[in-house]
């Protein structure tokens, strides 16, 4: 069996969701799946207040990666500029990648791993000022609960690893 078959399975159970861009006409590039928590939180209708307005513009960063647009990666975990659009996260044996949408605050972090090239499965976020520094407790713990979540929807297959960014996105993208 394949990762995309499980993923498959996963999506038929009601366990994982394809994360198509929210503009119809809008070209899909990558692939992007999400647990139930991150469908709930970036599918409209969106209420009319600060916490709505920020889920759609995290819709809208969620949608740059599956939409193809230009994307900067962070390989290392304690060294990534402002303007990284993703980042991986430690240790990066785990091969935890962690989308940063910052604009507008509050900033958000979406964790996940990427199940092949160009196939990322977001499962879990969190608010940034509610993680701390970057090698604090609550980091750690949404990285563990990142992890966890994998083991359940995927006990047979590790995440993707490759040697530099391009075995994660192939085309559209700048390492930093």
């Amino acid at each position: 069996m394949s990762i995309r078959a499980e993923i498959g399975y996963r999506i038929g159970e009601g366990r994982l969701f394809q994360l198509p861009p929210l503009m119809a006409s809008a070209p899909v590039v990558r692939t992007m799946f999400v647990g139930e928590a991150i469908f709930e939180a970036v599918t409209p209708p969106w209420d009319r207040s600060p916490d709505g307005y920020r889920l759609s513009r995290l819709r809208a960063d969620l949608d740059a990666f599956t939409e193809g647009h230009l994307i900067s990666i962070a390989e290392h975990p304690f060294k990534k500029p402002n303007i990284a659009y993703m980042a991986r996260t430690h240790p990066p044996k785990d091969e935890v990648w962690d989308i940063r949408s910052r604009d507008p605050k509050p900033a958000i972090r979406v964790l996940g791993c990427f199940a092949e090239t160009d196939t990322f499965i977001a499962l879990v976020y969190d608010y940034r000022r509610n993680l701390g520094g970057p090698r604090s407790r609550e980091w750690r713990n949404l990285i563990e609960r990142c992890k966890a979540e994998w083991r359940k929807l995927f006990p047979s297959f590790p995440p993707h690893k490759g040697e530099d960014v391009n075995a994660y996105v192939s085309t559209n993208v700048y390492p930093l």
